[in-house]
């Protein structure tokens, strides 16, 4: 008899396997949902429960408050099967799983001021440091600033924020976590693509955060960090800078198969209008799908690829290298020229049926080019390092 999956029914320790199960059983779920998600700009209600019922926020928390503490690589598995379902709702899944692994970076009194009380708190983000001013003041600083794209700020309870430090030294960017009440909310994401993550701003004015309830982003580099004594794992240990841009990976794969998918099963059976012939008889509809299909592949390999490295380097007790960090980069810049250009090359045979609004490939043809949009994952913009130091030179980008 096969195994039946009921996404209510969570065991107290699950593993990755059974997690991925309950992931794939909420795709049919959130494929009902993904219009109202786009109607209302947000998660939907229903799936924010579902997502505690089955545990699947808690993959990357710390045992020690509740959670499974599952490895990274599940950033690209998991989304697999909501992002097949809402677009928007994988994006948003993805930025609020990424900040429970983040926080246990930070000292332990931040780790209990978020979820001692309450576990089940979840943390939006906008780590624009440029965007807003931290000053430093007796225990701590006062922040001050307007930050955009702030990703599932709807069913959170938190905010990390970035900001550059003002103080006697040179400026430098913090981190800062303050409750989401401290700030004020301006809906401006009206927008063609990824249109249900509610990223809308939010600022504030001279608000006080105590000292540790910051950190800075250079203690994230990989190896030990603030919170290591509190929560020692090597998932808390990996890179942040070099790792977090694969939460935007994760989403775009699986809205490009979720694309994929729509598209093969939509087009096996259909026929011309013109000639009542099978589409799927044309030789360039086959060799189209053909492409597609293998570019998704080579960016899900490409992502998994990224994190192993990642973990190996951390758990050597070793630092990357410029040359492993600019090679990482640009595979994953890669993974998201495969995902646009897989959608786009599906919508170039989709024929008229592709413009119905109600057609879900539709909104996955605008939620992969608004992820897309974003500059750290455009080859283009950045894969010209990795260029320059296999051919023995040193990169632009000195920070790298």
């Amino acid at each position: 008899m096969a195994k039946v999956t009921t996404i209510g029914a969570a065991s107290s320790q699950p593993d990755r396997e059974e997690m991925l199960a309950r992931a794939a059983a909420m795709t049919p779920r959130l494929l009902e949902r993904a219009e109202h998600v786009e109607n209302t700009r947000m998660i939907h209600p229903d799936t924010v429960q579902d997502f505690w019922d089955t545990q699947l926020w808690s993959i990357l928390k710390p045992k020690r408050y509740g959670g499974l503490e599952l490895d990274f690589g599940t950033v690209i598995d998991i989304p697999d099967h909501i992002g097949r379902g809402c677009g928007s709702t994988a994006w948003i899944y993805t930025n609020l799983i990424c900040h429970d692994w983040m926080l246990p970076m930070w000292q332990a009194a931040a780790q209990d001021a978020v979820w001692k009380d309450n576990p089940q708190a979840l943390i939006a983000s906008s780590l624009v440091v440029t965007a807003g001013c931290a000053k430093s003041v007796s225990g701590g600083f006062e922040l001050s600033g307007r930050w955009p794209y702030c990703s599932g700020i709807d069913p959170s309870d938190w905010m990390m924020i970035g900001a550059m430090i003002d103080d006697e030294g040179p400026k430098r960017p913090l981190w800062l976590v303050a409750p989401r009440g401290e700030f004020e909310e301006i809906d401006t994401w009206q927008v063609t693509g990824l249109v249900g993550t509610g990223s809308r701003d939010v600022q504030c004015d001279a608000v006080f955060i105590t000292d540790y309830m910051t950190l800075e982003p250079k203690e994230t580099r990989g190896g030990p960090t603030p919170g290591t004594p509190h929560v020692p794992g090597l998932l808390y240990q990996l890179p942040v800078l070099g790792l977090f841009p694969h939460l935007l990976i994760g989403p775009m794969v699986r809205i490009a198969q979720g694309a994929y998918d729509d598209y093969v099963s939509e087009n096996r059976e259909r026929r011309s209008t013109a000639s009542a012939a099978k589409l799927v008889e044309q030789t360039q509809i086959q060799m189209k799908v053909a492409e597609a299909g293998v570019l998704i592949q080579a960016a899900w390999v490409l992502a998994l690829d990224n994190i192993r490295e990642a973990e190996r380097i951390v758990a050597a007790g070793f630092q990357p290298d410029v040359a492993t960090k600019v090679r990482v980069a640009a595979r994953r810049r890669l993974c998201r020229t495969n995902c646009v250009k897989t959608v786009q090359l599906l919508q170039s045979v989709i024929g008229a049926a592709g413009n119905f609004l109600s057609n879900p490939f539709r909104r996955r043809f605008r939620d992969i080019h608004a992820a897309g949009s974003q500059i750290q994952v455009i080859f283009d913009i950045n894969g010209a390092e990795f260029g320059r130091v296999e051919l023995g030179l040193d990169p632009v980008n000195k920070a790298v």
